[in-house]
């Protein structure tokens, strides 16, 4: 009892599964860069999942497609599930399994194909749960919900097949968005996954107002890591003023390239820390800071070519 009162106040629930381990971050807390060696690495490893979601990884083409990103030592033996690329709802993601880890990793792509623009500036709210007082960007909630009964049915699967893994839900800015959308959706549909799931998103928009941060936070903020880059303006969007979207918990902001971290303090509300990301003015963000997460997505993933 005494262990579970005092995980509840950390962003953890210590070691779960064989092959993965919380990061213990305190909600209020500095981190020198020194201190988050361990948080350093699980960003890196997630943004790489996110890389290769973005760069249209492919079953026929295999993990590695992706550069880089996909040979680095902590994810070079990941091996592929799933791979969808559909137009209307625009969405794309993969759903993979590192036995290494002992994860199952559902990676939602970012903004990669020119019409993910038009599903981006879909911005004008839509009730996420019928008849009820949460509302969240429509684009977002369309990718997801085209796409989320295939992902149950192979998220289902792979719980069954490997019943210690944890459940990774992953994305960078529009795929970050998505993947808080999906995990949410799955783990109000799926029995005994809320236990296993995990999300690490980067440089995600707002996704809703404060009663969908709410509902958000009741179900998985605690289980949430929202990593933002110290300038990053895309966390910065949409603007507070339009439709009262606000963000949902646990934010760990970079405070730096070198990588000293803050822990969020939880939301109440639409009160984002003002200690955190949101202390920066939106004059002084760059798009700069959205393309380096601890240095990923490296070089060839940015300078990849857009496709329609």
């Amino acid at each position: 009892m005494l262990a579970y009162m005092l995980c509840s106040l950390l962003l953890c629930v210590g070691q779960t599964a064989h092959g993965y381990q919380d990061v213990e971050l305190v909600p209020g807390q500095y981190y020198s860069a020194s201190e988050s060696q361990h948080a350093h690495k699980m960003i890196q490893r997630y943004m790489r999942y996110s890389t290769a979601a973005t760069s249209f990884v492919d079953t026929s083409t295999g993990w590695t497609a992706c550069g880089q990103a996909c040979v680095s030592p902590d994810v070079h033996d990941v091996m592929l599930n799933l791979t969808w690329h559909v137009d209307a709802p625009l969405s794309d993601g993969l759903i993979a399994v590192h036995h290494r880890s002992q994860e199952i990793v559902v990676s939602w792509a970012g903004t990669h194909r020119y019409r993910a623009l038009v599903a981006d500036m879909s911005v004008f709210p839509q009730p996420y749960i019928p008849g009820a007082s949460t509302h969240v960007h429509g684009g977002f909630l369309d990718a997801v919900r085209g796409v989320i009964d295939l992902v149950q049915h192979h998220v289902e699967h792979l719980m069954s097949d490997y019943p210690d893994y944890m459940v990774i839900f992953t994305g960078h800015s529009k795929g970050g968005a998505e993947a808080a959308l999906g995990a949410l959706d799955l783990v109000r549909r799926v029995d005994g996954l809320r236990d296993r799931v995990r999300v690490w998103t980067f440089g995600q928009p707002r996704v809703g107002n404060e009663q969908f941060a709410a509902l958000y936070n009741q179900q998985l903020g605690a289980r949430t890591y929202r990593v933002t880059s110290y300038a990053d303006p895309v966390v910065a969007m949409p603007p507070r003023f339009l439709f009262d979207y606000c963000h949902h918990n646990t934010e760990v902001w970079l405070m730096n390239r070198e990588g000293d971290i803050y822990v969020g303090r939880n939301n109440t509300g639409c009160n984002e820390d003002p200690h955190a990301s949101s202390s920066v003015d939106f004059y002084d963000r760059s798009i700069q800071w959205h393309k380096d997460y601890l240095g990923l997505p490296p070089l060839d993933h940015a300078t990849a070519m857009f496709s329609w």
